[in-house]
């Protein structure tokens, strides 16, 4: 699955076009490198998130290709590590 798709599919973004935004800036990393949208993500893969205020690190523990309800949403990740950035 694309990257973009996964990030709206599992409600860490609302819009693939917020997410492909910071892709395209560098702010999100899969597996601590630089990627395109269309990148292809698989379980296991650690997708590291850099916004304003925090930089936050998911696994991907699950896939799916369709939209979710968002308790099954939040099952497709798992937060290993958060930090709030200072400036």
């Amino acid at each position: 699955m694309r990257l973009d798709k996964f990030l709206k599919i599992s409600l860490i973004f609302k819009t693939r076009n917020s997410a492909e935004k910071l892709i395209n800036n560098n702010k999100i990393l899969v597996n601590d490198k630089t990627i395109k949208p269309a990148v292809k993500i698989r379980v296991g893969d650690i997708i590291t998130v850099e916004t304003l205020f925090k930089k936050t690190k998911y696994l991907v523990i699950s896939i799916s290709e369709k939209n979710v309800s968002k308790k099954e949403a939040k099952e497709l990740t798992k937060v290993i590590s958060e930090e709030k950035l200072e400036f």
